[in-house]
């Protein structure tokens, strides 16, 4: 792929090989000269030494020390030459021109395929080592199934449309979700990447209501998702292929692979949170081969960055927040779905954690600690159903009537996205009760003026961060919620959890 006046990524790759050649045999030709020049030197050196050392008592013929050489430093500016969506770019031009190539196109397939899961445990003992005396108590072997409720079936054909009647939707929830749709398509950037400052983008800045330009990664990981939670993709035909497949080209380009795995952060923990989610979710619904990889590596990189007491927060390794956590935990689920493995000791502690943040035996949580928050609870409870908990367990009743009893809030859509997950879910008259209220405050509220045609914007505190886009993306899943996940407690339901 090349853009109007710049070169292939073929010829830059190429180029900048035939440079590195180049600098290597001035090195070689310099590196001859210098070690010629040092060994006459060194002849003469010795020389010197026996004719002038003192010899006999006292006399230290042979004590001649030679200076330690110091290695000239490495010139540095060949070492990160190309960016990674450059390499990609390139390995994609290599496929093509080598495809009649069966010995070459099998040394380029070496190259890209996934390195091995250094994470997953060949035994116990072994595992054991590398493990914290909390993990070690953990019971082993945890069930952890390749498929579940909560499936993307439900996304397409005529499965969708008796989800969206049968939970409460309607054609004009449908024509919200379109309308949102097309505004989040056209703030896409033209690298395929979205902002949560949208005014980044030249038609953006005619919306108001920006948020800050913190996480591109994430930014796009959010973007993507409401995409894909209506069924569309970048191998079906529907009117946003071409944006999908980029931002999902972006996500790959932009992942940092190394020894913990594939880094999507680009800030915060929050960013590798929903870039892997939307990886994972993209590789589940098409099972693209060229997703696998990168939605493993993201995969790896949770595993990685997970507290040693469970949780996950802004950065690696951070005792963990329940905010952090609902996004880490969803994008594991998703890999599951996808037949993605995930090591049972990184459920097993994630489970830990919601233990110690739980308030009434795990009825409500808090953000870090116990407490009974409305926000910490609804994403404390949906975690609680996908980890396995029955819709018949007094806990979730207590928790699902303190949700439902708060009702939707008309500002935060961060609290009512998971809120109202939870109680899609959970069904019955507290869950009707809810969507009458809440899609009809969705449908009214979604603006249908200029450029801001399809958005929302509530002002509150998370809003003020993620701006109209971040607004617009969960109030389009929420009202996407009837068939974007499978039901977990019903016949629907493949009844089974992590």
């Amino acid at each position: 792929m090349s853009h109007d006046g710049a070169a292939a990524p073929g010829t830059h790759v190429r180029f900048r090989f035939r440079k590195l050649v180049l600098l290597s045999m001035d090195r070689i030709k310099g590196g001859i000269s210098f070690f010629a020049s040092a060994a006459v030197h060194f002849l003469l050196l010795v020389i010197m030494a026996l004719w002038i050392a003192p010899a006999g008592p006292g006399g230290r013929t042979g004590e001649i020390t030679l200076l330690p050489y110091e290695q000239p430093p490495e010139d540095l500016s060949i070492i990160q030459t190309v960016t990674p969506i450059e390499i990609s770019q390139a390995l994609d031009t290599m496929q093509q021109e080598l495809q009649t190539d069966s010995a070459a196109a099998g040394e380029l397939t070496k190259l890209t395929e996934p390195l091995p899961n250094q994470y997953a445990t060949s035994s116990q003992a072994a595992t054991l080592e590398t493990m914290s005396d909390l993990q070690k108590n953990l019971p082993w072997q945890m069930a952890v199934p390749s498929k579940s409720g909560g499936g993307f079936q439900g996304r397409s054909g005529e499965l969708q449309k008796q989800l969206l009647a049968a939970r409460g939707g309607s054609p004009a929830t449908e024509d919200a979700v379109e309308r949102a749709l097309r505004w989040i398509a056209a703030h896409q950037l033209p690298d395929g990447s979205w902002s949560f400052n949208h005014h980044e983008v030249e038609v953006g800045k005619l919306s108001p209501n920006p948020g800050e330009p913190l996480t591109r990664t994430g930014a796009t990981g959010l973007a993507l998702l409401p995409f894909l939670g209506k069924g569309y993709t970048h191998m079906n035909e529907n009117p946003y292929r071409d944006q999908i497949e980029q931002g999902l080209y972006f996500l790959r380009g932009n992942q940092v692979v190394g020894p913990n795995g594939g880094d999507l952060q680009d800030g915060s923990m929050y960013g590798h949170g929903l870039a892997a989610l939307a990886l994972c979710e993209a590789y589940a619904m098409t099972g693209d081969p060229a997703l696998r990889t990168a939605a493993t590596d993201a995969v790896r990189f949770i595993e990685y960055a997970q507290h040693d007491q469970g949780g996950w927060r802004y950065q690696p390794k951070q005792p963990g927040d329940i905010s952090v956590f609902g996004w880490q935990l969803m994008a594991l689920k998703s890999a599951l779905l996808g037949d993605i493995k995930v090591d049972s000791t990184t459920i097993g502690m994630a489970e830990f954690w919601l233990d110690s943040v739980q308030q009434a035996d795990g009825a409500y949580y808090g953000y870090q600690h116990p407490g009974k928050m409305i926000s910490p609870t609804s994403i404390g409870l949906l975690c609680r159903m996908y980890l396995g908990w029955s819709k018949d367990d007094p806990r979730m009743h207590k928790g699902v009537d303190f949700v439902s009893d708060e009702g939707p809030s008309k500002l935060d859509m961060y609290y009512n996205y998971y809120a109202t997950n939870v109680l899609c879910h959970y069904g019955g008259s507290q869950w009707e009760g809810w969507n009458d209220e809440l899609k009809a405050y969705l449908i009214k509220t979604q603006s249908r003026k200029g450029y801001t045609t399809g958005s929302w914007y509530f002002d509150e505190k998370h809003s003020r961060v993620g701006g109209r886009l971040y607004v617009t993306c969960l109030s389009a899943m929420i009202l996407e919620v009837y068939y974007r996940h499978m039901p977990l407690y019903s016949e629907k339901s493949l009844d089974f959890t992590f």
